[in-house]
């Protein structure tokens, strides 16, 4: 991706909605240096203050705990790319698990089954070897892949949202094109499957504060939101559209993030964002606290 100067120099005003009411709940919390590119980031739904983050370069899962602290580091077999988003939501027998999005594409260029949705089990950290630490040998888990292909070419994706009943949409960056939403026909299988165009949120390409980043999808479902290098926005799911939510765009820029680029929705209105190293800057999380009830 590169490194992206500060976007948010003169910025100013709270972060905050009318309705949602969204409020930083800690000042910036910055991330080991293990994290320097962390791209996506989403919160466990079985294991209290667990926060699953990974850099875009490597296959290396890290879990974090809201302090910002290394709890695990497990390596993703087969190797990723360019590992953009990961998301969290139920899958078979009541299982919860994690959906990885190798979708990177900066230079729009990769091939037809060459960007891939991934699914594995949620890993138990309590069970023995994944509480790793940086010293000790890294364990190794093996992901399920499903390779994909857009119908209209190669675009660059950093957004995942898995909605229950693994009803899965990509999101484009709108580097060189519109945002356009794409959908997996399901069920999730090996062969390349070819997504389905769903709908474009602008008529154009966007310039780069504006380009999408990261997506996430609130535990129940019925909250979206996507964010960029600047802002965040919160949609409804309705007739398989994404709906913006009156006044749920959140300015972002008073969080100061050099890189922002991970979004995650978790229990409770919780919103986790990580921002990559740029510079002096080091990578960082930031938490947040919306009341998506009154959505």
């Amino acid at each position: 991706m590169g490194a992206l100067a500060l976007l948010s120099m003169g910025a100013c005003g709270p972060t905050t909605t009318a309705n949602l009411n969204c409020q930083s709940t800690t000042p910036a919390i910055s991330l080991p240096e293990e994290l320097e590119e962390t791209s996506g980031v989403t919160v466990s739904l079985s294991q209290p203050d667990v926060f699953w983050t990974h850099n875009d370069d490597g296959s290396v899962l890290t879990a974090i705990d809201p302090d910002g602290e290394i709890i695990s580091r497990i390596r993703i077999r087969p190797s990723l790319t360019d590992w953009e988003d990961i998301a969290t939501s139920s899958c078979a027998r009541g299982k919860s698990c994690l959906y990885l999005a190798d979708t990177g594409d900066n230079l729009e260029r990769r091939s037809a089954g060459e960007i891939s949705i991934r699914r594995l089990e949620e890993p138990d950290l309590a069970s023995p070897g994944f509480r790793a630490t940086l010293n000790q040998q890294i364990p190794e888990l093996d992901g399920d892949v499903f390779p994909v292909r857009l119908p209209d070419g190669p675009r660059d994706i950093e957004a995942l949202l898995v909605l229950p009943g693994e009803d899965i949409y990509v999101t484009t960056k709108g580097r060189n094109g519109p945002v356009a939403v794409y959908r997996y026909p399901p069920p999730l299988r090996p062969d390349t499957v070819t997504l389905e165009l769903v709908q474009e949120l602008s008529s154009g390409a966007r310039v780069i504060p504006r380009q999408v980043t990261g997506g996430s999808v609130s535990p129940e479902g019925d909250i979206l939101a996507l964010r960029t290098y600047e802002s965040l926005q919160f949609y409804e799911f309705i007739a398989n559209k994404l709906v913006p939510i009156k006044d749920g765009h959140i300015d972002l820029r008073p969080l100061l993030e050099a890189q922002g680029e991970g979004l995650a929705i978790g229990p409770g209105g919780l919103l986790v964002l990580t921002s990559e190293a740029v510079g002096e800057t080091p990578p960082q999380m930031n938490l947040m606290h919306c009341n998506l009830d009154a959505s």
